[in-house]
Parts: C-alpha cells; structure tokens; sequence
C-alpha cells in the first residue's frame, strides 16, 4: 500500500512537469505543463500525497483512519484534475506565442499527459481505501520505538541479600544501583569498607 502511494505521488509529479497543452502557429510552438495549465495544482496534489505517505510511518491507527480520508480526497482531485483536461486562457497562450511570433493565430492541442496525472490520482484513491480497511494492523513508527527498552530493568539488590552477602553491595554498585538508599544495607556496605578481609574470614 505504502509504495503504491509513493508511486502515484511519483508518478503525479512527473506528469505534472510535462507538457499538457501544446500551442503553436505561424512556425512558432509553446508548450504548457501540467503546473502552468492548473496553476500549480496539480504539483501541490502530488505533493499532499508525498507527505501523506510519511505520516503514514508514523501515525497510530486512529491518525491513519483521517489521513486516508485526506488522502482519498487528494485522489479523487487528481483524477478530476487531469481528466478535466483544463486548457491554458486565451490570453496566456497568445502571450507565450507572441513571444516567437507576431501572429494572432494558434491552435491549441492537448497530450497523452492530463491522462497520466489521472491515473496516478486513481493510484492515490486505491491506496487511501486500503489505508482504511488495513492500517489499523500495523505497528506505528513510534510504537515500535516506545517498545525499545522496555523489558524490565534488572532487579536491584534486596537487602537480606546485602545483608547476608556483602559482597554484593560492591557489585550492585558496580551494576549503578544505591544499595545505600536502605539504612541496613548502608550499615553493611560501612561495615564491608571498613573490614576487606570480612569476605576472607567468613571463607
């Protein structure tokens, strides 16, 4: 699903910077992308999908269930866009060809590429249904971080431990616990700095 939806906005952004619309006349020809014919649209739908499928690594289910309503929405106006076909004004068109021309006469002739945007808008909507009805399975990004670390910390030395070994408040402070936070287990850890040769003797 998630390279479904990398592959529409992938493909969303590439016919969108084609040539939608060509003009020519009087030997002169200007092309119009996809951008120039929608004003920016159709790069700003493509790039709504791009960021959808980042947020969809990250979200938790119930993020997911709204994102693939956004992301839905986004498809279905990719495919409206290119299918409308929306040609450059008038004005635009004679602007661009009086650019290499002096001539009022030019026709204008549509490309194979409005038809790529809105199938890669109809890759998007497909990719948005199975967002809805699966995404709720999968592990968040964040989740999976949170359960890093999360076993148990090792168990911190009780003190009828200590008391009995005290050889064992060294290594409970070699291990980074306090066994001193528990006033018998201080008395002891104070009786085994004082004494070393306690452990020798009690061998």
């Amino acid at each position: 699903m998630l390279a479904l939806l990398v592959l529409g906005a992938g493909i969303g952004f590439l016919a969108s910077a084609q040539a939608w619309w060509q003009a020519s006349g009087d030997q002169a020809a200007v092309a119009f992308t996809g951008s120039d014919a929608t004003g920016g649209l159709s790069q700003a739908l493509a790039a709504v999908t791009l960021a959808g499928a980042l947020l969809v690594l990250v979200l938790r289910p119930l993020g997911r269930r709204v994102l693939a309503v956004a992301l839905a929405a986004t498809g279905i106006g990719m495919v409206i866009t290119g299918a409308l076909l929306t040609a450059p004004d008038a004005d635009t068109v004679r602007g661009r060809v009086r650019q290499l021309s002096l001539t009022d006469q030019f026709a204008v002739v549509a490309t194979a590429w409005p038809w790529v945007y809105a199938v890669a808008g109809l890759l998007v909507l497909i990719s948005a249904v199975l967002l809805w009805r699966g995404g709720a399975r999968w592990v968040a990004g964040a989740a999976r971080f949170d359960r890093v670390g999360a076993a148990d910390p090792a168990p911190s030395p009780s003190a009828a431990d200590l008391n009995t070994d005290p050889a064992r408040a060294w290594q409970a402070m070699d291990a980074g616990h306090d066994p001193t936070e528990d006033p018998d287990v201080r008395t002891e850890v104070e009786r085994a700095r004082m004494d070393p040769e306690r452990d020798h003797r009690r061998e």
